[in-house]
């Protein structure tokens, strides 16, 4: 038998499968996109300064989401994820208190979701019960920092003495 023959009788099959498969598939049949967008923050305290990780999900998957505070602050928008999610992080102003929303919208589908934060203003001093932060903690890490810097040389010389003078 030739290897033309061969050849051609395998593909004549694929290709009859490959036309049954294209004739007889059913039509697709999607669903409408109806689940409702939902959005949370890390922290619904914050103080102000202070950054929120501000997530939300129910967007369409790779749609840009403006993030508004008030509806007058636009943060840096974010692209929607291919589960329609997002997570950004807002930094709030210095001056911010009280109650403020939250706002995420989806420039193509125009789907909203907020949430409510109540800022907390910033205090110089400690109040009733508190102590102030003096940086103690800060002094202690770098003078940690520097003996394990000065041991570790001292590791060293010790090392090339004792291969000198052996």
């Amino acid at each position: 038998m030739h290897t033309s023959k061969r050849l051609c009788t395998p593909l004549i099959v694929m290709f009859g499968m490959i036309i049954a498969m294209v004739g007889f598939a059913a039509p697709a049949s999607a669903q409408p996109y109806t689940t409702q967008p939902t959005v949370s923050v890390s922290d619904q305290t914050p103080a102000a300064g202070s950054s929120v990780t501000f997530c939300g999900q129910g967007f369409l998957p790779g749609e840009t989401v403006t993030v508004m505070l008030d509806n007058d602050t636009e943060y840096p928008s974010v692209v929607a994820d291919s589960s329609g999610s997002f997570c950004t992080t807002v930094v709030l102003g210095v001056s911010l208190t009280g109650t403020h929303t939250l706002t995420a919208t989806g420039t193509t589908s125009g789907r909203m979701a907020s949430v409510q934060i109540v800022i907390a203003g910033v205090s110089a001093s400690a109040g009733p019960g508190q102590l102030a932060f003096t940086g103690a903690a800060v002094i202690g890490i770098g003078a940690l920092g520097g003996l394990l810097l000065i041991g570790g040389a001292m590791m060293v010389v010790a090392v090339k003495r004792r291969k000198v003078n052996a």
